[in-house]
């Protein structure tokens, strides 16, 4: 009875040592807001068009880059809520997507975003979604309209009203790129408003770092004490000479 105790009192320790180094770089819980400059747009009257706008633009695309650093025990940025400010005219269907980088500018729709609110007065709109964006890579989020080609529908995007461009928040190292805008996805050229309203909500997702010959090593230096504990244990109990 007294070894089993021992060899299960072994047991849980090499558990409890495993689960200390497995869990090490464990993020936060709970979305917050990592990146933007969102503010209000209660008052300004600044905004980009994004769908059908006339004048030989039938499609028109907006887009704003982040870029993600370096992270502690590279992790990565898990991002589940995109904020806007939008308004729409009617007719319209807003599309929230991010999309690759590709030599500085949108490459492809990585991952699509949606909202429950009918974008019906100028306002800040919560689209949720969920993506991972990885340390050391820049992303876009890209604004369509999905009606554009078929009614003409369009909508606005906002500037927030303190006329701020987006920048990191929570130490998060997520930064701003610029903004592009594109017709119909014809070449994207440069918007020179760089302070469309937008705000990042994301969980840190971290990828434990466990070194072969450190973990090895600090098994074997837990072995050893425990062996030495246990030995002495039998001593005192007279189950060894």
């Amino acid at each position: 009875m007294r070894k089993t105790l021992a060899r299960c009192a072994w047991t849980v320790a090499v558990t409890v040592a495993i689960g200390g180094l497995s869990t090490a770089h464990a993020g936060p819980v709970g979305p917050a807001d990592v990146y933007g400059n969102l503010g209000t747009v209660n008052t300004t009257t600044t905004q980009s068009g994004v769908g059908f706008l006339g004048g030989g633009q039938e499609n028109q695309y907006q887009a704003q880059g982040f870029s993600v650093g370096p992270q502690v025990g590279n992790s990565a940025w898990k991002i589940l809520e995109i904020d806007l400010g939008l308004f729409t005219p009617g007719f319209s269907s807003p599309v929230v997507q991010i999309w690759s980088d590709s030599a500085g500018a949108p490459g492809s729709a990585l991952a699509t975003y949606t909202t429950s609110s009918p974008v019906d007065a100028k306002a800040i709109y919560a689209f949720t979604g969920s993506f991972i964006a990885q340390q050391n890579t820049s992303y876009w989020v890209v604004l369509s309209n999905a009606n554009a080609a078929t009614s003409g529908g369009n909508y606005a995007w906002y500037i927030n009203d303190e006329h701020t461009t987006p920048t990191e928040l929570l130490a998060s190292g997520i930064n701003y790129l610029g903004t592009k805008e594109s017709n119909n996805l014809e070449g994207w050229t440069n918007n020179v408003l760089s302070d469309l309203s937008i705000a990042l909500y994301a969980t840190a997702t971290a990828v434990p770092e466990i070194d072969p010959s450190s973990f090895g090593s600090a098994l074997a230096l837990l072995a050893g004490s425990l062996g030495l504990l246990e030995r002495r244990a039998r001593r005192l109990l007279g189950l060894m000479a």
